[in-house]
């Protein structure tokens, strides 16, 4: 039985959007007992008001951590908070099924220790992008358009770790990967492939070149300076660009054409990008 304080009668519009909100919401009283339990947290848990009220969930409330397993393979995100009403103490816990958040973080987390996925960036490693890049490819083949590939080396590698504290160049570098991330759509896979390369999987392209466009504008981004530790440091690439079917027709072959294209840039001084199809007389004239 609600005491008062917590009946429709008595929180009005309150207890309406309790009972409507996709949160789960309980109530636990000044001696722990379970006093409110609305049908989101039904649906989440699976538990009746007469179930909820056996599991002693204060016990959930151990501290300031937000996922909370409440049973085997069960993770909800919870939130609480205490209130005061004619004198006495209510515990009022909300939260959300974060079940198959956690699935994901386990699979990351599985996929970083196989080596697929570069830990310091959080992107997908040179094996696990050109899977996806087999897959955008078929994609392509169906749909009859293009994929672009991105091939981006960080010029002067070697002398930013050089001359930089090593956990300065690291966070120089995840704000490099970052950057390329939020500057992408979200179909695209960035993709880190090696110390100083960078891989960009740019799918569904609705026409020829537009892999050369976006890395114009992909230079002038990532040449705008980063703040590291309250200091500006530019940091200039080389970018490689290929695209499928025009430069090669299998995931191996159009990475190589971009990585070799990256390679042309750097030679030519960096801070350039260069097409796998452009000719070297045109190159050495331009």
């Amino acid at each position: 039985m609600l005491p008062p304080e917590f009946t429709p009668e008595g929180i009005g519009l309150a207890a309406l959007i309790a009972a409507g909100t996709r949160d789960g919401i309980a109530i636990l009283g000044p001696d722990g007992q379970l006093v409110f339990w609305n049908s989101a947290a039904a649906a989440i848990t699976g538990w009746s008001l007469a179930q909820a009220a056996e599991k002693s969930l204060g016990n959930l409330v151990k501290g300031p951590e937000a996922l909370v397993e409440i049973r085997d393979g069960m993770w909800v995100e919870l939130r609480y908070t205490r209130v005061d009403a004619n004198g006495q103490t209510f515990l009022i816990l909300m939260f959300t099924d974060s079940t198959s958040l956690m699935s994901l973080r386990n699979a990351r987390h599985q996929l970083q220790s196989l080596g697929l996925i570069d830990e310091p960036t959080g992107l997908p490693g040179r094996d696990l992008v050109l899977v996806q890049l087999d897959q955008a490819i078929a994609l392509a083949k169906r749909d009859k358009r293009s994929v672009g590939v991105l091939s981006l080396k960080v010029d002067r590698f070697r002398q930013l770790r050089e001359t930089e504290d090593g956990q300065v160049a690291d966070e120089v570098i995840r704000q490099f990967a970052s950057r390329i991330t939020t500057f992408v759509r979200g179909s695209d896979v960035p993709a880190r492939v090696s110390n100083d390369s960078f891989l960009v999987v740019l799918t569904a392209l609705t026409s020829s070149n537009d892999a050369a466009i976006v890395a114009v504008r992909l230079l002038l981004v990532l040449a705008e300076p980063f703040d590291v530790v309250g200091k500006a440091r530019s940091v200039h690439c080389s970018i490689g660009v290929a695209e499928f079917p025009r430069d090669a027709e299998d995931a191996t072959s159009l990475f190589g054409a971009a990585l070799a294209a990256a390679d042309r840039a750097q030679l030519m001084g960096g801070g350039q990008y260069r097409v796998a199809s452009e000719p070297r007389g045109q190159e050495e004239s331009s």
